[in-house]
């Protein structure tokens, strides 16, 4: 049996189809609600005669083209550490289900999903509990594992849980499935390359946060200029300062900074797409037709491109062997 096409639900702007593609399969139709995000995605990719399918709440199975592998990044709002961790009883939380649907209905030979660490430990364990044994019921076996980005050829520290699923029946062990080797972490440089130097407005939140009880007298804004190559984060009222990597690009997040030549950059939408993955011939296809703002969240939710084609990789080498 050949891995060969995919289904990609909760599409996004698509780090999730681009790794699978650069895995050597094809897309056979997208899916997300998000409209701004569909239009970055249809930007990106080429989506010629592929049928797209608004919610997949309501898509109709018996619609769908076949596919070999069903890849999500289920929305994760509801299960991440920071959000208010509802789970189940939010309705975002509920999407685990209709995928569950989808696959009970469609039974391709393997899924790959992907969500925040936090879902790992959600409800004491209950949350992930309750996925799996949704998953086992409507036929696959499951393993899943939280993987960082900064070890898969980005230098970027985001986890996340990453779901493979592979169909019974196939009569697979599970547990024999290899997860992907380490690579090398690429210099920072290679991504920090856009030169918008920081506005008045975000140098004068960057004294805000200097200037707070946490941060009072640790740092001036000349002690940052002379931080070369660093990166500088803002968020809650914390202060964090890395060295050679970034932290994880959140949907919400537009307070990264980095210092160059004792100049003060902020991170923005292009640079933030090259360190979820995305080649320059794709991030220069909507530099200047999306917003700053919209690509820094869409690439804060993205799936890292690196990540998911080794995956990929993995997952055929696991079915087709």
């Amino acid at each position: 049996m050949e891995i060969k096409s995919f289904l990609d639900i909760c599409s996004g702007i698509g780090g999730g189809r681009l790794g699978l593609e650069q895995a050597g399969m094809h897309s056979v139709g997208y899916s997300d609600t998000s409209k701004l995000a569909v239009r970055t995605y249809s930007l990106m990719h080429d989506t010629t005669d592929e049928p797209y399918f608004y919610n997949l709440k309501r898509i109709k199975t018996e619609k769908l083209p076949v596919y070999d592998l069903l890849i999500a990044g289920f929305p994760c709002q509801t299960f991440s550490v920071i959000g208010r961790k509802d789970g189940f009883s939010d309705d975002r939380g509920q999407i685990i289900f209709h995928l569950a649907r989808i696959l009970e209905e469609t039974q391709p030979p393997c899924f790959l999903f992907e969500n925040v660490k936090g879902l790992v430990t959600h409800d004491k364990g209950n949350t992930i509990k309750i996925i799996l044994q949704e998953l086992n019921r409507v036929g696959y076996d499951v393993v899943y594992k939280v993987l960082t980005s900064l070890d898969y050829g980005v230098p970027q520290m985001r986890q996340r849980v990453y779901f493979v699923g592979v169909r019974k029946n196939l009569r697979k062990n599970i547990d024999d499935f290899k997860w992907p080797d380490t690579v090398e972490k690429p210099p920072l440089s290679n991504y920090l390359i856009d030169n918008k130097a920081a506005s008045e407005e975000r140098l004068e939140i960057l004294q805000y946060y200097l200037n707070n009880p946490t941060n009072a007298g640790k740092y001036t804004v000349e002690d940052i200029r002379d931080m070369e190559g660093k990166i500088i984060d803002t968020r809650m009222n914390d202060l964090r300062i890395y060295d050679g990597k970034c932290p994880t690009l959140r949907a919400q997040r537009d307070g990264v900074l980095y210092v160059r030549d004792h100049v003060i950059y902020q991170l923005t939408g292009y640079e933030a797409l090259l360190l979820q993955g995305f080649p320059k011939e794709y991030a220069d296809r909507v530099k200047d037709e999306v917003s700053d703002r919209h690509l820094l969240m869409q690439a804060g939710n993205a799936m890292t491109v690196n990540v998911i084609k080794l995956l990929g990789q993995s997952i055929k080498n696991f079915v087709e062997e």
